[in-house]
């Protein structure tokens, strides 16, 4: 396989074996959750109507509630990561488990029943010796269904950093590369297919020869349900120990939604890796400013890379604008003060934002500021991401310092803006000024002239519990101040963005480059 296809699925191969694995134990874990609550809530039901309303509009509505949306709300009452994720995919998937089983037992014949309670049964033994059995094919079948549908909404997990076959697809979206996109989308939806399968199988099997081989059957199910509980106990104990076993010598690391936050993320990782004892575990892609701070304080994370004008006015709601030096000063004082966190020194680039718009349009109406575009605002439509909606130094500042009135706001990830605006979809887009695809898509930056932004300058954020435990992260981390201007950050963007080389590879070579770590062997596999 020497095409750039087959190049790409051999280096990928053992990541995605380890995708599979993260969300298979997401979704199983789940699904025998939804299994263990919703059977014996399916049955507390049966002869109770005002509760079974209850129940089943409840479950209902939750199904109604886009996925994201509710692992969104649940973040700030349990956190990121595993807790959230299972929640809410338990959540989903109890409505098929409920009312097949409360459709399961009211279609036993009453003949079965009578027969039973004739022969002296009592209630738990009627119920266990010939309803369930009786009602297993249809319950079987809405385990067939709850476990198709949380097979895809696993994917979810990767908002939060909980890893699965959704990093792929996120990833994917994040560097505009279509290969990753489907590296995650084509094996879950085989994996759905695989399960589906084996349980319409199972309930094939119960359906027609129920009567004869019950007792068989009995045995069948025991013996899968032992051996998904015991796969499940393989892949916590080798798979994912992180999650379970003692956290004391691994440091986690976070980054935002898009490229750079990566190379930053990754740069941070090899240093560490190679100049400490600390084992590395990544959850980039979490997101937001407001999900990776509130993880932060929460101990579920360690360090991640932060601009100072993001911090200076999302963070700690300052208005006045003052120097570089002083906001840096600000920042790092309030931080430890407010969150005990420490800001270690700066990388040395300050990725600033704007608005820029295509060249050919800047030239026909003569737009070189961001007072020029404001004239023309109501006319014109922006596509920005999520946060560029609420956050003070974006559209609420456009709108209180120039007075833009966008005709249309559109709300994309990162890097469709820069797709949206190619196409000529969008007039202007929002901008970090060391993004790689700036020249390459021939886009005009708009000049501040009004002073709405503050310089932001990125370094590394750490809780200071833990840079107590570790000061030797700093000294690991100390080498990259100053180190990388805004040239060179949007060239390593543009190696990301532009030429599709992954941010692993980008960053090791560009430290290989400059003397950091060592050239890795399998560095040019990843």
């Amino acid at each position: 396989m020497s095409t750039p296809t087959g190049m790409f699925l051999i280096n990928n191969a053992s990541l995605l074996g380890v995708k599979l694995l993260e969300h298979l134990y997401l979704s199983l874990s789940a699904t025998l959750l939804a299994i263990i609550i919703g059977i014996p809530l399916g049955t507390v039901i049966l002869n109770r109507h005002a509760l079974k309303n209850t129940v089943l509009s409840v479950t209902s509505i939750f199904q109604t509630i886009p996925s994201l949306a509710l692992l969104a709300f649940l973040i700030p009452f349990i956190g990121i990561g595993f807790k959230p994720t299972i929640v809410t995919l338990t959540l989903y998937a109890l409505l098929p488990i409920i009312r097949n089983t409360f459709m399961g037992l009211t279609g036993v014949p009453p003949e079965s029943v009578e027969a039973a309670r004739a022969m002296g049964f009592t209630r738990w033994q009627r119920l266990r010796l010939v309803e369930l059995p009786l009602a297993l094919p249809i319950i079987v079948a809405g385990i067939r269904t709850a476990t198709a549908m949380t097979i895809g909404i696993t994917t979810i997990a990767a908002f939060i950093g909980e890893g699965g076959l959704g990093d792929f697809i996120t990833q994917g979206l994040s560097l505009n590369d279509p290969r990753l996109i489907l590296l995650g989308a084509i094996p879950t939806a085989l994996l759905a297919i695989a399960l589906d399968f084996i349980i319409a199988y199972i309930e094939s099997a119960l359906s027609h020869r129920q009567r004869q081989l019950m007792k068989y059957k009995k045995i069948k199910l025991t013996f899968i349900f032992i051996l998904l509980f015991a796969s499940l106990y393989l892949m916590i104990d080798t798979i994912i120990p992180t999650a379970f076993k003692s956290k004391k010598n691994t440091i986690v690391i976070a980054t935002k939604n898009f490229s750079e936050q990566y190379i930053l993320g990754d740069i941070m990782a090899d240093m560490i890796e190679t100049r400490t004892h600390l084992t590395v575990r990544k959850k980039f892609n979490l997101g937001s400013t407001a999900i990776i701070q509130n993880a932060l304080l929460n101990g579920e994370i360690d360090l991640y890379p932060e601009y100072t004008g993001t911090a200076y006015l999302t963070v700690l709601h300052h208005a006045n604008l003052v120097s570089a030096p002083q906001i840096f000063k600000i920042v790092k004082k309030e931080y430890q003060q407010q969150f005990n966190l420490i800001w270690l020194n700066p990388f040395g680039f300050n990725n600033s934002q704007t608005l820029a718009v295509r060249a050919d349009f800047a030239k026909q109406h003569r737009l070189k500021t961001l007072s020029d575009l404001a004239v023309i605002s109501p006319r014109l439509t922006i596509a920005a991401p999520a946060e560029f909606l609420k956050r003070p130094d974006a559209l609420p500042g456009l709108k209180r310092v120039y007075g833009f009135r966008f005709k249309r706001v559109i709300q994309m990830q990162p890097d469709l803006i820069y797709q949206a605006i190619r196409n000529k979809d969008v007039n202007v887009i929002e901008v970090f000024t060391t993004d790689g695809r700036i020249p390459a898509y021939h886009l005009v930056p708009l000049e501040d002239d009004k002073h709405l932004y503050p310089p932001y300058y990125a370094a590394p954020v750490i809780r200071e519990a833990f840079l107590k435990a570790h000061p030797e992260v700093e000294k690991a981390l100390a080498p990259l101040a100053g180190l990388i201007d805004e040239k060179t950050m949007q060239h390593l963007n543009a190696l990301v963005d532009i030429k599709h080389e992954s941010p692993e590879k980008v960053v090791h070579d560009f430290l290989v480059e400059k003397g950091l770590i060592k050239l890795s062997p399998q560095a040019g596999e990843k």
